[in-house]
């Protein structure tokens, strides 16, 4: 009898041991037939996000989402695992802090002599990574799936299934594809090549493959895709299927048909000139040469520096400018040239490293304007504006009337320095009376509406004393005709309108 009690003992002790160990390494929380927690060890209260000592007594129901807790499905959970049923299933935590976190749990009941459920044992496993990683991939090939084509085949290449861009590309119904080989795709030569049987060979053993391929749709109209396929694997590792993932770039390989007549345009209305990467030339069109006042076999195997002034020429920046154009540097912008006879001329410009292939710069092609023109009506309104600038009082405001700038000239006029008038409003300027006024107010939206306005104005300067002012206020405009700021010119004509007051009074 003592043997047999020794083995009982030692038996339990065993199973005991089993439990504690499984215990420590997984969150295990004991419920009544009720759902209410009888007993909870650290790691259960660790993974439902609060302290073991709030665990204890707390209902199964305050540990779930209010939507699952709610739910008929929840119900019927608690009523199976009542009845003695064993149920495994993944729920949505109701974390602290608003955060979603998920666990997948084994519910056991455990029974009594009578058969009885006394309680139920729950071992929880922290799924969230998992699940957040699977919402993430599955995310990511809804996206996929929404902007790209997509179809399936299996490893000998017929059609399992494919999607509404993709049907749309081909010009094909699900119906008239599902079932059929990728052959439909091809011409007839290809389908019948041994590169065709390779390239299905070899995606069946798990190679995959992009590029850009030429296929063929309804009606046999040519589709030109940018495509990867791509060999899915199984949990064995086994290639089971092949997604495809597509782009239509049938109109970028029509506008690269088209690269060679556009090119040609541009020859016909730019001045083009071709060089090596050390700035040799290698060819020039007419345009150019009229320009420049060269016949091609004058410049033919010269270096570009012909073109510019010595200084210029021997400095180490032009050096550099041909150094970074041969590693592939693009540049644009407006160059001072020098023409045959030695005179200036300015062409806005850019130089253009051709690429080869294997995206290495084999040559660099300039394309160019005459802009000497246009360069010379900036220089006389650049001169024009300075000479203004010395001579005026100039103030620029935004629409608003808030001060952007104003020159040496205007701040002498009113007495303030830059730094104590810009960000302010124009008002600053005048007397409360006339700041409030319908007239000051009219004068600003006439202004943001585009209206010029000139006149003697009374204005404030610093400390308050008295300024007169002959000045314009003109409304500057955007390349489509929208005022963007003010800019006021004014003569201080304080001493003028003091002499016409005294000669007024009378004697």
């Amino acid at each position: 009898m003592s043997d047999q009690t020794g083995t009982t003992d030692e038996l339990l002790a065993e199973l005991e041991s089993r439990v504690e160990a499984y215990e420590r390494g997984s969150a295990t929380a004991e419920y009544s037939p009720e759902g209410r927690v009888l007993r909870a060890n650290d790691a259960f209260a660790e993974l439902v996000g609060l302290d073991p000592a709030e665990v204890a007594g707390a209902g199964h129901r305050s540990f779930v989402s209010p939507e699952m807790a709610e739910s008929a499905e929840y119900t019927t959970l608690w009523e199976q695992l009542r009845s003695g049923s064993n149920r495994t299933g993944e729920f949505r935590l109701l974390w602290p802090g608003g955060h979603d976190r998920w666990i997948r749990s084994t519910f056991v009941p455990v029974k009594n002599r009578a058969g009885e459920v006394v309680k139920v044992i729950e071992h929880a496993l922290d799924v969230t990574e998992g699940k957040r990683a699977a919402a993430d991939a599955q995310g990511k090939i809804q996206a996929i799936t929404r902007s790209q084509a997509v179809i399936e085949f299996d490893l000998e290449g017929n059609i399992l299934d494919a999607n509404d861009n993709f049907l749309d590309l081909v010009g094909y119904g699900r119906g008239e594809v599902v079932g059929r080989h990728h052959r439909m795709f091809v011409t007839a030569e290809e389908a019948k090549s041994q590169a065709y049987a390779n390239f299905w060979q070899r995606l069946g053993a798990g190679e995959f493959f992009s590029g850009e391929f030429r296929r063929i749709g309804q009606g046999g109209r040519e589709v030109w895709l940018q495509a990867v396929y791509n060999p899915i694997l199984g949990v064995d590792g086994q290639p089971w299927k092949v997604v495809k993932f597509a782009v239509d770039v049938t109109e970028a390989k029509n506008r690269n048909a088209d690269f060679e007549g556009k090119v040609t345009a541009i020859r016909r209305s730019q001045a083009v000139i071709e060089f090596d990467l050390e700035g040799t030339v290698l060819e020039a069109n007419d345009m150019f040469l009229d320009l420049m006042g060269y016949r091609l076999d004058e410049i033919r195997g010269r270096h570009h520096r012909i073109f510019v002034d010595a200084d210029e020429a021997g400095r180490p920046e032009y050096q550099a400018f041909w150094e970074k154009l041969g590693r592939g540097e693009f540049h644009s912008a407006e160059y001072r040239r020098i023409t045959k006879d030695g005179s200036p001329v300015w062409i806005r410009a850019t130089y253009n490293p051709i690429l080869d292939a294997d995206g290495k710069p084999v040559k660099v092609v300039k394309f160019a304007n005459d802009v000497t023109a246009e360069k010379l009506r900036n220089v006389e309104y650049a001169g024009r504006l300075a000479a203004i600038d010395r001579s005026q009082a100039v103030i620029e405001f935004d629409l608003d009337g808030r001060i952007l700038t104003a020159n040496e000239n205007f701040l002498n006029t009113v007495g303030y320095t830059l730094d104590e008038i810009a960000g302010r409003h124009h008002s600053m300027f005048c007397t409360d009376e006339y700041a409030a006024s319908a007239e000051y107010r009219d004068l600003w939206a006439g202004l943001r509406g585009g209206e010029f306005r000139s006149g003697r104005f009374h204005r404030r300067g610093k400390d308050g004393r008295d300024v007169w002012i002959q000045s314009s206020y003109n409304p500057i405009l955007d390349l489509s005709g929208r005022p963007v700021k003010i800019i006021k010119y004014a003569y201080d004509v304080t001493d003028q309108v003091r002499l016409e007051q005294q000669v007024s009074v009378p004697a």
